[in-house]
């Protein structure tokens, strides 16, 4: 009987069968292992690495402080402001009923509204933005789990309605809507950067890079030509003047001629940026740059100019103006009384339609057409504001001989406010039509100037030579017989012209015997401009000529803007010597040089004057109060005035500044 060993019986052998395909299994497996752990570190490496970060990276977006908005003299027009937010994790909230009764009367939400946000099952929801400062502070006392604060940056406009139409205004997403808000956004945005962060194991943000500085990005500011105190001078006329005479609209372009720059630009009805989604679209739009109206009478500023500078007619030309009644093909001409042989330094004064067309018809279309796009009409200014109309001005080829004529008196053609500023500004510039300009200097975040805007000259449009007759024959405008008399100052020769349009009838065509548009433009003093305005009101009830309606607006808001500016007062020789006026037995030529300005003294112009007690007086009643005042002003904060310097009881003659502090009730 033979024996087996144990090593080779079939048990045996199955062990080991097993234990080598378990070892080359294992061995197999680990170098599996191996290639993979050396694919993914070496081949794979920036994509695991990617997937990595995404899950615990978490960088912290830093939006910009949106820039500032000053006028010249760098007083706040527009500023951001850090407020505080209310938002909510519904997941945290313990008691919702309980919370939503105590916070509903502390932020001034209704309870249904509250109720259904922290219903909802979301870790984030906003309750309310733009805490104010008791309200936070009552919030915090309540003590409530879930509820927490967000810093947000406002949009606030420290002088409510003032220039409202100029700045514009920004939406709840801090982007620009209107105004310099939109024109200069990207600007006034600024970029935004961002904080590098990662998440712990608890969600928590770990900021690899320190903590974020307080200081965040800031957008660049903007320093308009603006000047707070000329603009709160137009305002207040401007809606005196609309109220006074029940117009449905009325606006206002204030102008430095030898520069271009706005001083001031008034629509009314006027609106709060700070809640403008209370106002509606047609109010919000500035209606001196977007809106086009027929000039009527003003045009014949440059109607005139054209035909001086073309030497066609001289000053002293005369035309016969029909008896008042002038027939063009099957349309009659009417002025207001009836002229015989006028001038065309009368044909301006007594503002003679008929008169026009004679010089409009001996000028022609074409040669007139040429002036007129001279002067800018018909084409955008570029002042840098949405929205800018071109107005209306048709080609010469489609004009007939009543088109003419009736483009001699400003109408069959449409034109903007600060087209008509610009144009007259040509004639004060001595023939230099200006580019009109708004935005001064943009400032970086530390106030620093990185660009300046300089005055710009567009072209030459006339001679000095005729320029200067030009503001001989509308200084006679405003003599005691002219359409202008009531545009007359106090203290200083002005020129301009009046303007009273027919509205255009849209739903029967032609014009409305019951609609006018009533306007006057004007710049002094008459030698030597140093301010311009233009005044139009839509649709007056009680009275619609311009010299009764926008003439005295003009003659307000030019003298109290040249008292802001210093301008000295001019003195005005006695009614016996002539003075730039152009009667029949006047020189071609005349001069202006019977305007002559006297010394001025401060002294002796505010000697019975001293500062009042403005305490506890609002923005604009304090203005009023100092309207005479003709230094420097500054104005700190919003609201009521709670401090003044100087002190009240010092006379003005010794002062040369006036600083006010104001704050909210």
């Amino acid at each position: 009987m033979t024996s087996r060993s144990p090593s080779s019986s079939p048990t045996a052998r199955w062990i080991r069968f097993r234990l080598l395909l378990i070892t080359g299994g294992l061995l197999f497996a680990f170098l599996l292992l191996i290639a993979r752990s050396f694919q993914i570190q070496f081949f794979q490496r920036q994509d695991w690495s990617d997937f990595a970060n995404k899950q615990i990276q978490r960088n912290l977006r830093l939006e910009p402080r949106r820039g500032d908005i000053y006028d010249r003299n760098g007083q706040e027009l527009a500023v951001s402001i850090e407020m505080e937010s209310l938002a909510a994790n519904p997941r945290l909230i313990e008691n919702p009923k309980a919370t939503v009764r105590q916070l509903s009367k502390v932020i001034q939400i209704s309870a249904s509204s509250l109720n259904k946000k922290l219903r909802q099952k979301r870790s984030f929801v906003w309750l309310r933005h733009y805490l104010s400062p008791r309200q936070a502070d009552a919030v915090r006392a309540l003590g409530i789990k879930g509820i927490h604060f967000v810093k947000e940056n406002r949009r606030y406009y420290p002088n409510v309605e003032l220039a409202g139409h100029v700045i514009g205004f920004v939406g709840r997403d801090h982007i620009g809507l209107e105004g310099v808000e939109v024109a200069q956004d990207l600007l006034l945005r600024g970029h935004s950067s961002t904080l590098p962060g990662a998440k712990d194991a608890r969600g928590e943000i770990i900021y690899t890079h320190g903590l974020p500085d307080e200081s965040r990005p800031l957008g660049y500011s903007i320093r308009l030509t603006l000047d707070k105190r000329i603009q709160y001078i137009a305002e207040r006329e401007l809606k005196q003047t609309v109220n006074d005479f029940e117009a449905k609209s009325g606006m206002t372009v204030v102008m430095e001629p030898q520069s271009g720059e706005i001083l001031a630009m008034s629509v009314f009805p006027s609106f709060n940026p700070n809640s403008f989604s209370s106002y509606g679209p047609s109010v919000w739009r500035n209606r001196a740059v977007t809106d086009a109206f027929e000039p009527g009478s003003t045009f014949k500023i440059f109607l005139a100019a054209a035909a001086l500078e073309e030497g066609l007619v001289h000053p002293n030309d005369l035309f016969y103006c029909e008896q008042g009644k002038y027939k063009i093909l099957n349309h009659t001409i009417h002025d207001l009384k009836k002229f015989g042989w006028l001038s065309l330094a009368q044909i301006l004064r007594f503002s003679s339609n008929i008169g026009a067309v004679k010089v409009a018809e001996k000028l022609g279309p074409e040669r007139f057409y040429h002036y007129i796009r001279a002067f800018g009409f018909g084409a955008p200014t570029s002042i840098g504001l949405s929205g800018e109309t071109s107005g209306l001005i048709r080609s010469p080829d489609e004009w007939t001989p009543v088109d003419l004529g009736a483009a001699g008196f400003g109408q069959s053609l449409s034109v903007s406010a600060i087209q008509l500023a610009t144009a007259l500004g040509a004639v004060a510039n001595d023939g230099l039509l200006m580019r009109p300009l708004l935005i001064k200097e943009v400032l970086d975040g530390q106030g620093r100037v990185v660009r300046t805007n300089k005055p710009r000259v567009v072209r030459r449009v006339i001679s000095v030579d005729t320029a200067r007759k030009m503001k001989g024959l509308l200084a006679a405008v405003l003599r005691p017989d002219g359409t202008g008399a009531r545009a007359a100052l106090a203290q200083y020769q002005a020129a301009g012209k009046t303007g009273t349009a027919q509205n255009s009838n849209r739903q029967s065509g032609g014009y409305a015997d019951d609609r006018y548009t009533a306007s006057f433009v004007g710049f002094a003093p008459a030698t030597d401009p140093k301010i311009l305005v233009v005044v139009v009101v839509n649709e007056p009830q009680k009275g619609f000529h311009g010299g009764e309606v926008a003439a005295p607006t003009f003659r307000r808001i030019a003298q109290q803007a040249l008292h802001a500016m210093q301008v000295p007062p001019e003195r005005i020789k006695g009614k016996s010597e002539k003075v730039a006026a152009f009667d029949d037995d006047l020189p071609s030529q005349p001069s202006l040089a019977a305007f002559q300005p006297v010394a001025y003294s401060r002294t002796n112009y505010n000697q019975a004057m001293v500062m009042p007690d403005l305490t506890g007086l609002s923005l604009r009643d304090a203005l009023n109060r100092l309207k005479n005042f003709a230094g420097s002003l500054d104005i700190h904060g919003s609201g009521r005035v709670v401090g003044q310097n100087p002190e009240p009881g010092r006379k003005l003659s010794t002062v040369d500044s006036c600083s006010l502090i104001l704050a909210a009730d």
